[in-house]
């Protein structure tokens, strides 16, 4: 194996036993996994003592130890994100005809909202907005919309290392007002972006949910302020919450 300055050791023989429970056909005990991986016996048994309080793997009569499928759960996190673009695009592409605005997908990544997808609108209008550009949280609808579905205390973290900054005089910057904001696209199951990033830009977002019940992207529309009239935000959020579940069913979700 490689050596570098960076290896974590634990980390390096937590996952050289986590592979090797998953190659076995059979559950191992830890002088199995001690002849197997050539660890010393008591680092195989607070290896799997940490792995089983994480529920990685559970412990069977005989001290033996099998892997649970939260690995398969995660991997199966990952192939939904892997694939959330390609089962996204149609639909973006009927949102943009339907509506006459430029759909734009995106997922969190590092505490902001990465667009990975977008498809322009049928009129005169093009956005300068790109595939990998960021947005805050705080100031975008497809961040809102995100932001929206985190555990307070990751929410809370975020806001605290990149903070609130007014882009505009309409920029919500109170944590307090902004989380009841949150609250409100939770029950209407879309949020309102109201020349918020940028003066003259309207945007709503809705969001996307896979088998696992989780929030995993966002879609939303971007069109000029005098083209997305207040008094069609709820129809246009509606419209929009409609797409985003057609999509979240098209990688499993249920509900």
């Amino acid at each position: 194996m490689k050596q570098n300055r960076y290896n974590v050791p634990a980390l390096e023989k937590g996952l050289l036993i986590i592979e090797t429970l998953a190659r076995s056909e059979q559950p191992l005990g830890i002088t199995d996994l001690f002849a197997l991986c050539g660890l010393p016996k008591s680092s195989v048994f607070m290896i799997l003592t940490t792995l089983e309080d994480l529920n990685f793997v559970e412990k069977l009569s005989g001290d033996k130890y099998k892997l649970t499928l939260k690995l398969y759960n995660l991997g199966e996190l990952v192939l939904s994100k892997l694939n959330i673009r390609e089962v996204a695009k149609p639909y973006m592409e009927k949102t943009a005809q339907d509506l006459g605005f430029t759909v734009h997908l995106a997922q969190m990544e590092y505490g902001k909202a990465v667009y990975i997808e977008k498809v322009n609108g049928p009129g005169f209008v093009q956005f300068s907005t790109r595939v990998g550009l960021a947005w805050s949280l705080h100031n975008s609808a497809i961040g809102k919309t995100l932001a929206a579905y985190l555990p307070e205390k990751e929410l809370d973290r975020i806001l605290e290392i990149q903070g609130m900054e007014a882009t505009t005089s309409n920029t919500m910057t109170d944590i307090a007002v902004y989380k009841n904001f949150l609250k409100t696209v939770r029950e209407n199951g879309y949020a309102i972006e109201d020349e918020e990033g940028e003066i003259g830009i309207r945007c709503i977002g809705a969001p996307i949910w896979n088998n696992a019940n989780d929030v995993i992207a966002a879609i939303s529309i971007t069109a000029l302020s005098h083209d997305l009239q207040a008094n069609k935000f709820q129809e246009v959020g509606q419209y929009l919450n409609d797409i985003a579940l057609q999509i979240s069913r098209s990688i499993g979700y249920k509900n």
